[in-house]
């Protein structure tokens, strides 16, 4: 029985999966990198491409190892909106800015107001809505923005892209390609009218030639070479597949084509998905591309897994302080031990999660509020946490349910957090009144890229066939707890 494989680049982690024609997943391999830059000034975030690209050959080096089943393909897919700067001959001349890059909310050297503001006040609105979100540090445009205005920007500057558009173009030796959902990401891409934004391309001061041509989701860009199929295990010749961003690939790889669900992913942010046939817009919410010709409306938080993961930091902190050293899986579950114990409520603490900014206001931080002289305990601080996640959710539900009639009986979830933490699972369902289903394999953005690659390739005859060998299971019932109604 043939394969095809899914590689998904993501913030923390590389994973892996292949799949075979009934759907099965094969193997699956993840791997944490340490691509992370360390000793950057406060708000850069930068990832060394190097290391990407040798974590990533050794997972596809791990996964093919011992397959059995003749390979019909590769897709990729992986973190959105980070830039990488490349010279003509596409080695990189920076690191990997990636998505939580602010670097753009440092003053402007020779005017008013940030770099963001600054750009953004060039922006024109319309614009900007076509292109179905607005520009925001950590976007690659707007990362583009602030090296050429404070004068970091490399001379020999001949092309950008995202992560997975560089390496697939490593394994085909090809011209960087990217698709719609990617090039949507850094913020200078219209979707109405499917091309690079000439407007917005303007107001950032990005040349177009600099940004790769645009080709269709999941589509054949070229085939491995004899020198990269050396380096990854891959056979020489195999199709490699266009990369789309982690977000649309998870769903891809976990809602079956045409159902009317609500999509929440909780991995290091947030987000909150409605599936469109057509490009509309709603203020509050991204409107980004989804593989084959569909749109979506997203809510996208910063305030996820990262900022529970906030919590066991600042608790894990505390206790070195005080000479106490423990695992970070010993505290984990002792902290979700005490919250399972603490009232839904945290005894009326309340969280504002926002540890690290949002897109609209980056340098904006994370409050509490209702702190009584017995209530700001670990139980409450985490329980306030996940209330707070959960809340944002609901908002993003609410503002997804403008665009008109939706009948969502379910809430289909992915991400990590989702199935690490059961009591923000629970708190979700509660939110907004749906029960919460996952798919039963896991690491859905690779699955997602195998899918679509697969039905690309004529593994399957199209993607509603490939979408027909999800299979989820019931995680959470809504119990109405503190929770809102569905809107």
């Amino acid at each position: 029985m043939s394969a095809v494989l899914g590689l998904d680049l993501g913030t923390t982690s590389i994973s892996a999966v292949a799949v075979d024609a009934s759907g099965q997943v094969l193997k699956t391999l993840t791997r944490h990198h340490t691509a992370d830059v360390a000793g950057l000034p406060p708000g850069h975030a930068e990832q060394d491409p190097v290391v990407l690209r040798q974590m990533a050959w050794q997972v596809l080096r791990e996964l093919t190892a011992g397959l059995p089943h003749p390979l019909q393909a590769l897709g990729l897919t992986g973190q959105m909106h980070g830039i990488l700067l490349l010279d003509r001959s596409r080695r990189p001349l920076t690191r990997l800015m990636t998505w939580q890059d602010r670097r753009a909310v440092e003053p402007h050297p020779a005017q008013a107001g940030s770099l963001l503001d600054v750009l953004l006040t060039r922006c024109d609105e319309e614009a900007a809505r076509r292109a179905g979100c607005r520009l925001a540090a950590g976007f690659g445009g707007t990362t583009l923005f602030a090296l050429r205005q404070t004068g970091r920007l490399p001379h020999e500057t001949a092309g950008a892209a995202v992560i997975a558009d560089w390496l697939a173009a490593e394994l085909t030796g090809g011209a960087l390609v990217t698709d719609r959902s990617n090039a949507a990401s850094l913020g200078l891409y219209d979707l109405q009218e499917d091309r690079w934004s000439p407007a917005l391309l303007n107001a950032a001061e990005v040349p177009e030639a600099w940004l790769p041509r645009v080709a269709e989701s999941g589509a054949v860009i070229g085939c491995v070479t004899p020198a990269a199929a050396a380096a990854t295990g891959l056979p020489s010749g195999l199709p490699v597949c266009n990369a789309l961003g982690d977000n649309p690939a998870a769903i891809v790889g976990s809602v079956p084509l045409g159902e009317e669900v609500v999509q929440v992913n909780i991995g290091t942010g947030g987000q909150l998905a409605r599936i469109l046939p057509r490009f509309e817009h709603r203020d509050g919410m991204e409107t980004r591309y989804l593989p084959l010709g569909r749109y979506m409306l997203v809510g996208a938080g910063l305030a996820g897994g990262d900022a529970f993961a906030w919590v066991q930091r600042t608790v894990t902190a505390w206790l070195q302080a005080f000479g106490v050293v423990l695992p970070e899986a010993e505290v984990y579950a002792r902290l979700e031990e005490l919250m399972r114990a603490a009232p839904v409520d945290a005894e009326g603490l309340t969280c504002v999660p926002y540890f690290r900014g949002t897109r609209r206001e980056p340098s904006r931080r994370g409050e509490f509020h209702g702190v009584s002289a017995g209530n700001f305990t670990p139980a409450n601080v985490g329980r306030a946490v996940l209330n707070a996640i959960a809340a944002g959710m609901e908002m993003f539900h609410r503002l997804a349910a403008s665009a008109g009639p939706w009948p969502a009986e379910r809430i289909i979830a992915t991400g990590n957090a989702v199935r690490r933490n059961p009591l923000l699972t629970q708190r979700l369902a509660d939110a907004l009144g749906l029960p919460i289903d996952v798919p039963t394999h896991r690491e859905e953005a690779a699955y997602g890229a195998a899918l679509l690659a697969g039905a690309q390739i004529g593994l399957w005859r199209n993607l509603e066939e490939a979408g027909r060998c999800i299979r989820h299971q019931r995680i959470a019932e809504p119990q109405r707890l503190g929770g809102a109604p569905p809107a």
